[in-house]
């Protein structure tokens, strides 16, 4: 998406990121801007301006977040050398099968990000054929799409594009935090692996067993490590992307109970619906996931065969228990910890915005 420079082709690749961050990042956010202005009493539609509103705070959020990505760049790279050393420490077969399940998963969430994504768009340049009247009403200079029906499919059509562009740099922009947490998960869970079968393995000597104890401490330390390096750069992006999901959920919510004219409308709607939630949803749930696997650690060290060790075993065994008792949660913004009841707070705040503000549109109705 034009943020990771390729070794091989770099002039192409820049004239590539060019004409993106052209299209999505400068030209896709002045249109939304400058089409307000634009609006009058005759053709106003509130509910095409609130897909509008929805769709423009999402827009200046992954221009936000986009920067914040290329600043991180460099630690979220010296997050992936960390990696790849994690990596080639795995050496059993059920060790190597756990990088292959946080390799497939990475990819399902990916795919699971684009399809979201992609339905939403589609549901929009859907209804904005079915009714009409192009979904955001963009502002697109020398294209009026009201003077014709020609116009009028291709300024829908460049909505379209310039929308589902957008919605690939959010594909980024959301992805990768969830997909560095399962990383990190899949190595916890590796640990554990290797925690379990600490002092098991038969015709060992007591060196032997306290160099396996040594390694377990040293990889419990490369995880902390890429605990440090990710947790402030999935912070700052997801405390924004918090406030975004909260202020879209309501927003449009209302447009569908009050001002969505159609079917397609209010299928295109809940369909954003589900895109936002899945904005944050999986992080929640893995950053849960991630604390519960932590937390776990403590417990799988004491349960391990220990009591028929040596004395600098067992003291070493105390020392990495005291280390793994702190719990690797993530937090947002250091208010708000990352996790599934944040995610339910959120959409609860949704849902009550979303019934103070139509029972003031009833109210007004009403003359009350």
């Amino acid at each position: 998406m034009g943020i990771h420079f390729t070794k091989s082709h770099t002039h192409l690749y820049l004239i590539y990121a060019i004409v993106i961050h052209s299209l999505t990042t400068v030209f896709t956010p002045i249109s939304f801007t400058t089409s307000y202005f634009r609006k009058t009493d005759e053709n106003f539609n509130m509910g095409v301006f609130l897909t509008s509103v929805q769709a423009v705070i999402n827009v200046y959020g992954c221009i936000v977040k986009i920067f914040f990505l290329v600043y991180y760049k460099k630690k979220l790279e010296a997050a992936e050398k960390l990696m790849d050393q994690m990596d080639q420490h795995c050496q059993a077969d059920d060790e190597i099968q756990e990088i292959y399940n946080i390799r497939n998963l990475g990819r399902r969430i990916i795919i699971g990000y684009g399809i979201a994504y992609w339905i939403y768009t589609t549901m929009t340049y859907i209804s904005a054929l079915a009714s009409g009247v192009p979904s955001y009403s963009l502002n697109l200079f020398l294209i009026d799409w009201r003077r014709s029906k020609l116009e009028f499919y291709v300024a829908s059509f460049i909505e379209y594009f310039l929308t589902s562009w957008t919605c690939f740099q959010q594909v980024a922009n959301d992805s990768y935090g969830t997909i560095y947490v399962c990383i990190l998960r899949g190595h916890v869970r590796i640990l554990l692996l290797r925690i379990r079968k600490m002092g098991r393995k038969v015709n060992r000597t007591a060196d032997q067993n306290l160099e396996e104890l040594k390694t377990c401490i040293k990889d419990h330390k490369e995880l902390i490590e890429l605990y440090n390096a990710i947790s402030p750069v999935i912070s700052r992006t997801i405390f924004l992307q918090f406030s975004i999901t909260a202020a879209i959920l309501g927003i449009t919510l209302v447009n569908i109970a009050i001002f969505a004219s159609s079917i397609t409308a209010m299928a295109a709607s809940a369909f954003y619906i589900v895109a936002v939630s899945v904005e944050i949803f999986p992080l929640c749930y893995y950053a849960n996931c991630l604390l519960y696997d932590s937390d776990t650690l403590a417990t799988e060290i004491f349960h391990s065969a220990w009591i028929g060790q040596d004395r600098r075993y067992r003291k070493m065994l105390i020392f990495f228990i005291q280390r793994t008792q702190k719990s690797m949660e993530l937090w947002a913004g250091k208010m708000f910890a990352i996790n599934l009841n944040t995610f339910i707070s959120i959409a609860k705040f949704s849902f009550s915005l979303y019934t103070l503000i139509k029972q003031m549109g009833i109210k007004e109705r009403l003359g009350l």
